[in-house]
């Protein structure tokens, strides 16, 4: 929380989003993001991965609060079939895998990108990179993002102002919505 002078009361400032209501509402809004699909049955779901070609890779998301752990990267078709299990079956994230969100494996350089934002406008900090996966070759589980360092040199200039006028979008979008932002909005972008 954070006293606001403009209220005159404490707000909230960091508050989770489910991954399947956050890819509704940019996709929905026409915000870049990567092709996905959301499930609320596990069969539904293994039935859309198995239907995937095998070359086709992708990042199969517990859609709830996990504490950073709830993303898995499977390499092959068979560990995207035991990935949805894990997460909808056997529930390892617990409620935060009742929702499943399967999308498209994005590659390159992942950038941290943090927006203050007063419910009108955003502005765009400085973006961060995270060290995502342990061990040697990104071969390990995700670390939820240990190792962080800022400014990322990924974004340059151009891209910066890209990503801000994203958010500033997002944050004109939800007051559309008659749910303004106030707060930091983080953007995952890669």
């Amino acid at each position: 929380y954070f006293f606001s002078p403009l209220t005159s009361s404490y707000l909230p400032s960091f508050r989770p989003s489910a991954q399947a209501f956050t890819k509704d509402f940019l996709a929905q809004h026409s915000i870049p993001t990567a092709a996905y699909k959301t499930f609320t049955d596990s069969a539904a779901a293994l039935a859309y991965v198995r239907s995937l070609p095998p070359d086709h890779r992708v990042v199969v998301k517990a859609s709830g609060l996990a504490a950073g752990k709830g993303v898995l990267l499977p390499a092959t078709s068979e560990a995207t079939v035991a990935a949805v299990r894990e997460i909808m079956d056997d529930r390892s994230f617990g409620a935060a895998g009742d929702e499943c969100v399967v999308e498209t494996l994005l590659t390159g350089p992942e950038a941290s990108c943090l927006a203050f934002c007063d419910g009108k406008t955003a502005v765009l900090m400085p973006p961060a990179q995270d060290h995502k996966r342990a061990l040697d070759g990104d071969e390990g589980l995700n670390t939820g993002g240990m190792g962080a360092y800022c400014p990322a040199s990924c974004v340059g200039p151009q891209l910066f102002q890209e990503i801000e006028k994203m958010c500033q979008t997002t944050v004109e979008k939800m007051a559309e919505r008659g749910t303004p932002y106030v707060g930091v909005l983080y953007a995952g972008m890669m």
